[in-house]
């Protein structure tokens, strides 16, 4: 089992090898592209040279830097292991290059393979005047920056020295640095802007022993502000500010103060709390401070020092608050008062009047489909609810109970009588068989006579959707009431209750002998008055809607 995963490890070493080879082997036997000579203590990059549209393709993380180990062979940069090595972009960045770092190195892209020599050699009498690292203020005018090389080279006329900029290499002269110049090999700046830092590299070339070197140097450019000459800012509150404060509240009294850019920043801001009674208080922690320039602060810093009041009293609003702040050129102060803050009357007026709008829009909506409750949903059933007829096995919509016969105590008042029975034969189908489409059941017309009285009610009653009572004194005092009675039993006992619709056709009153659950019928159930007057007679009438309202849903081409 050991022996198999020592021959598996060895593979695999041999395989990376192998493919380490095979990165480097398009250009390890050619000639270098470059040689640079460089040295030490500096920070420097080595480009790829790749073609811009390749760079923009592949990306840094398609680009390998490999270098020559002593047996010839090449091992790939490992990086963030040597501290000195790094990679930035297509870049080879080593900081304070030793002579470790001499040696050949390959570039190594998709399409592209460079190889480079670089040798860090250090030499006498060199950068004895020209400083590796500057420091520019902004108000620097005219400022200039040599190459530090020259100084190596002083016999030699050199005037082919090309600046280029940071870990990308880019020309220094470019239309987005117009206040850059060059004057013969140095660095001209017009104007200092914080832009301008970073490293700057310088290249010249030189033939020695034949070859042609590229000799590279760098310099680190740092650009600072001058410290400020002004004392601090307080942006608010302003002095003299009374600020309003609810009482029994909670309140943050927040001072805002703009410092100029100093690099010892060290300010001093707080919050003092003056009784008229006792000694100051002081309250000097700062919540919030930061740099307001686009690089740590260097066009100044805005500063926030709060304090909290955790409930308003009448004793706060005696004390006198007082923000002070300090920095090396001086000291500000402000201070302010807190003051009862009164209810806002007229948001309170708004917000009472807006109420009461709605409520009144809510009561009269409210009002509106009270009065028309029947016509909204006569006309919701018109246009959206579902024929409820449809599959329930029934034959009849609605069955008409009036009353009929004659008897003795009544033969005097025929003509009421005949009133009943003119309604319920021949006004009621009228609007709602022949306007409506409903189908009635009447049965002195639909059913034939003969066979058992009470047994064809119950049947009848059963095989209708609805049961329609025309009452009057006749009917509550004679042999109808029956029809009533059983309805009343059907619909207890089906499970789908039969809806009972009372018409009071004339005012009567309730004999001492009526059965009690038709007196509780009569209180319970849904009873539309008859006025017997014009208005009632027209088929669009309350009375008519109402009778439809109780009625089943069935569509018709004309309902």
């Amino acid at each position: 089992m050991i022996g198999m995963f020592w021959l598996y490890l060895t593979f695999l070493l041999g395989s990376v090898k192998l493919s380490e080879a095979a990165a480097v082997s398009d250009c390890s036997e050619e000639e270098p592209h470059y040689r640079y000579l460089v040295y030490p203590g500096e920070i420097v990059y080595f480009q790829c040279n790749l073609p811009s549209n390749e760079l923009a393709s592949t990306g840094k993380n398609a680009i390998h830097w490999f270098k020559q180990k002593p047996n010839g062979s090449f091992k790939e940069v490992e990086f963030g292991k040597d501290l000195s090595v790094g990679r930035n972009g297509s870049a080879l960045h080593i900081v304070q290059p030793k002579r470790k770092h001499s040696g050949t190195y390959i570039c190594r892209s998709k399409h592209l393979c460079r190889k480079i020599i670089v040798q860090v050699k250090e030499m006498e009498n060199c950068f004895k005047h020209a400083p590796k690292s500057l420091l520019f203020r902004t108000t620097d005018k005219g400022s200039t920056m040599s190459c530090p090389s020259l100084s190596c080279h002083q016999e030699k006329n050199i005037t082919n020295v090309m600046w280029l900029k940071t870990e990308n290499l880019e020309p220094v002269i470019s239309p987005l640095r117009p206040s850059i110049n060059l004057n013969k090999n140095d660095i001209q700046f017009s104007n200092i802007f914080v832009p301008h830092s970073g490293i700057y590299t310088c290249d010249h070339v030189l033939y020695m022993n034949g070859n042609r070197w590229i000799i590279r140097a760098t310099i680190k450019l740092s650009v600072d502000v001058p410290d400020t000459r002004k004392p601090p800012i307080i942006m608010g509150p302003f002095n003299g500010t009374e600020i309003k404060a609810e009482l029994g509240k909670s309140f943050k009294l927040q001072c805002r103060i703009k410092y100029g850019y100093e690099r010892n920043f060290k300010p001093l801001f707080k919050w003092t709390i003056l009784h008229p009674e006792v000694n100051e208080e002081h309250f000097g922690i700062p919540d919030f401070c930061s740099g307001s320039g686009k690089s740590s602060g260097l066009e100044g810093y805005d500063c926030t020092v709060t304090i909290t009041l955790e409930q308003v009293t009448e004793k706060d609003l005696r004390k006198i608050y007082q923000c002070s702040a300090q920095n090396s050129q001086g000291n500000v102060t402000t201070i302010v008062r807190l003051s009862k803050k009164e209810p806002d009357l007229v948001i309170r007026a708004y917000v009472l009047c807006a109420s009461i709008l709605v409520l009144l829009i809510i009561l009269m909506a409210a009002g509106t489909v009270y009065i028309y409750w029947v016509e909204i949903v006569l006309l919701y059933r018109h246009y959206l609810s579902k024929d409820e007829t449809i599959g329930d096995n029934k034959d009849f919509d609605a069955f008409i109970s009036y009353a009929t016969g004659f008897s003795e105590e009544t033969t005097g008042n025929s003509y009421e009588n005949y009133e009943d029975e003119q309604f319920a034969t021949h006004l009621l189908p009228s609007v709602l068989e022949d306007t409506y489409h409903y189908k009635l059941c009447i049965l002195e017309r639909d059913i034939l006579p003969g066979g058992a009285y009470v047994e064809d009610i119950a049947k009848i009653i059963r095989r209708s959707r609805r049961a329609i009572f025309i009452l009057s004194q006749r009917y509550i005092t004679g042999p109808s009431l029956f029809e009533l009675q059983a309805a009343i039993t059907c619909s207890l006992e089906e499970q789908e209750r039969l809806k009972l619709i009372l018409i009071k056709l004339k005012p009567f009153k309730e004999p001492e002998t009526l059965p009690h659950i038709v007196k509780k019928a009569l209180r319970a159930l849904p009873t539309v008055s008859w006025k017997g007057d014009t208005n009632s007679k027209s088929h669009a009438s309350k009375f008519w809607r109402r009778i439809r309202y109780y009625m089943p849903v069935k569509k018709s081409r004309q309902m």
